[in-house]
This record gives structure tokens, C-alpha cells and sequence, in this order.
């Protein structure tokens, strides 16, 4: 069951590269500034679901690439 519970979150690694920050306070601040719905646990560590980050990280990617317009240029010079 352990293994189903850790597919759902983001590991600790990942949270810490996602946010640069190592304490769990600073992460939640982070997180909370981006928007981002998490929860805090007993212990202090911070509990992002995997599916979270995963449609924040797209978004962005979607939002950030640029639209591919052709170069229909030459088709004036061949006149």
C-alpha cells in the first residue's frame, strides 16, 4: 500500500528541486505563492500530490511554447 501512497506524492527530492528551498516551511511558502494545493503534515513535511505539479508543470510548458508560424516568404520571391 506504501508504494500506492508514494506514486500519489511528490518525494521529498523532487520537492526540493521543484522549489530550491530544503525546509519544509519555506517550501510551503513557495508553493502557496505559486498557488499550488498541498497539505502539511504532522511532522512538518509538506504533502504535494503528484498530479498537482504535473498540471502546474504543463501548463506552464503550454503557456511558454511559442506558436510555430511558417515562413511563406519565398513564395514572394518566386513571382
Amino acid at each position: 500500500m506504501a508504494s500506492d501512497n508514494t506514486a500519489l506524492f511528490v518525494s521529498n527530492e523532487v520537492l526540493e528541486q521543484f522549489t530550491g528551498k530544503r525546509r519544509a516551511s519555506a517550501q510551503a511558502r513557495f508553493l502557496a505563492q505559486l498557488g499550488l494545493k498541498f497539505t502539511q503534515r504532522s511532522d512538518g513535511t509538506i504533502a504535494l500530490r503528484r498530479e498537482e505539479l504535473d498540471a502546474y508543470t504543463l501548463t506552464r510548458a503550454i503557456k511558454a511554447r511559442p506558436l510555430w508560424k511558417p515562413d511563406l516568404s519565398i513564395l514572394d520571391r518566386a513571382r
